[in-house]
């Protein structure tokens, strides 16, 4: 018995050990991966790309991404992501429009920019949110300030723009929050679609991965809840922590 318990208990560490080993390195290439993909896309962030006419609102992107001097491929990117290019759409969090603005974050832009000045009296309205030039305008402002303000990170701009720079300046980076990063991956995903870059890797296949590590944790979790179980048998077993 006590033979026998010892082989599973070093069978267990062994297999435990290897899956750890295994989750680190996926966890490793994805990382890699998304690092060389937000690479490629951080160097030509400034680059100026126009879209084409498969892209709605084509010519107010263009415009307003020129005088704003980012890229209007990552305008298009952000406004599929944000609104799936639905003027009138309204989020649970009070978003507004193409670009999905906040009230808060329309007057901070508004009160520099002056987008709305000799427009109408008094403060802005929710037909002000969803117009689209206007939305366009004020989202493409806000992405330019947050561009300025992390130094040309396009990709901690994006995060910025979902979590708020709050959340980035807290965590030092892009938020541990999975709506962020997958807000991130998607737009610098769009982003790949209208650039002449190939994108490094297949969202399809980054998923199979996410899934396999996952199994696997779940798996290394199982095993060391097992070999947990038969060191509680062999304390039992030899009345000792000391095992021959």
């Amino acid at each position: 018995m006590r033979p026998r318990l010892l082989v599973l208990w070093r069978i267990g560490l062994a297999v435990a050990a290897i899956q750890l080993v295994i989750y680190s390195i996926i966890g490793y290439g994805i990382s890699g991966v998304h690092t060389k993909a937000w690479d490629t896309f951080n160097r030509n962030a400034y680059v100026i790309a126009d879209v084409d006419d498969k892209v709605p609102y084509k010519e107010l992107i263009n415009q307003r991404a020129r005088q704003a001097g980012i890229n209007g491929q990552i305008v298009a990117s952000l406004i599929r992501a944000e609104s799936s290019f639905q003027p009138r759409a309204h989020s649970p969090a009070g978003a507004y429009g193409l670009m999905q603005v906040i009230p808060g974050t329309w007057r901070q832009v508004n009160e520099k920019a002056n987008v709305c000045l000799g427009r109408h009296p008094g403060e802005c309205t929710v037909e002000c949110y969803y117009n689209e030039e206007l939305n366009i305008r004020i989202g493409t402002l806000y992405l330019s300030q947050l561009v300025n303000k992390y130094e040309g990170n396009m990709v901690l701009a994006l995060a910025a723009y979902n979590a708020g720079p709050g959340a980035v300046d807290k965590y030092g980076g892009i938020p541990p929050y999975d709506e962020t990063i997958n807000y991130v991956n998607r737009v610098i995903g769009y982003w790949y679609e209208l650039s002449s870059y190939s994108l490094p890797y297949t969202i399809f296949a980054e998923e199979q991965w996410e899934c396999i590590r996952t199994a696997i944790g779940w798996w290394c979790l199982v095993t060391l809840l097992g070999v947990v179980w038969i060191a509680r048998r062999l304390h039992c077993c030899y009345h000792s922590w000391r095992w021959r």
